[in-house]
């Protein structure tokens, strides 16, 4: 290499000067001042006139194919994902007063049943107070009786059997097997238990209790005297803890998605 280079970093003439000159246009006077000049890639001078091998040069030759192509398939994938993408946004679901149909078909059936349990609740909530207090042999005193020796028992196992429920049963057996006992009872309250409250309720047995024990026992003697109020009292307070909070709640969350 020595040899054929110069030390001011010039390339010597070839051996064979004829070759050369019968191909003028291969001379260094037109490799430097040519207006389109060939550059070599991978190789340049030195001041010594050694030949410098650049290797990023090299390495870029070497795998400029191979990087073409990965770009090329890289391009390729991106125009996929566009052309997908752009597909989706063509293909928009039909809409009504801007919500979309699928969503509709199901907050129109949540909302009717929102507004039916809580006209349900309004109604329940009235009538479960004038109940109580208006009947014979009652008053005001009942109701904290009724709060706390009766509603607030019943409520704790309630919660427990539906804990033990949910742990046994489907979402939709659960969401049934709680809804329909409050269905059924208020059901009989109305057509049997309060038709029949006169024959049913112990009046008798608790005034003899009221004239032994004494006025002071007039709450709890109360809520034995009309046990089917009390019930009914209880049942009404349930309904807006449970059906309300716990089930309607519960199947929302189940049936609309957040996502």
């Amino acid at each position: 290499m020595k040899a054929v280079l110069h030390s001011k970093g010039f390339l010597s003439l070839p051996s064979n000067p004829k070759t050369r000159f019968l191909n003028p246009s291969n001379g260094l006077k037109h490799r430097f001042f040519s207006p389109n000049p060939k550059i070599l890639g991978g190789f340049s001078l030195t001041n010594n006139g050694f030949v410098n091998l650049n290797s990023s040069t090299l390495k870029a030759t070497i795998f400029d194919k191979k990087d073409k192509n990965l770009f090329i398939c890289k391009a390729e994938a991106a125009a996929g994902d566009g052309e997908a993408v752009f597909e989706e946004s063509e293909t928009e679901k039909p809409k009504f007063l801007g919500v979309e149909v699928i969503t509709l078909k199901k907050i129109i059936p949540l909302g009717m049943m929102f507004f039916c349990i809580l006209f349900n609740y309004t109604i329940l909530r009235d009538t479960k107070d004038v109940l109580v207090v208006t009947a014979r042999g009652s008053s005001a005193e009942i109701i904290p009786f009724l709060k706390t020796w009766v509603n607030l028992p019943m409520a704790i196992g309630f919660m427990l059997l539906y804990t033990k429920l949910s742990n046994v049963l489907s979402k939709q057996a659960l969401f049934y097997s709680v809804i329909v006992p409050f269905i059924a009872f208020f059901g009989a309250f109305g057509f049997v238990l309060y038709p029949l409250s006169n024959y049913i309720h112990p009046q008798a047995f608790a005034d003899n209790l009221l004239n032994i024990l004494g006025p002071r026992f007039l709450g709890p003697l109360a809520i034995m005297r009309i046990w089917s109020f009390c019930l009914f009292y209880v049942m009404a307070e349930l309904w807006g803890s449970v059906v309300i909070s716990v089930l309607f709640w519960g199947l929302a969350n189940q049936v609309i998605s957040l996502f």
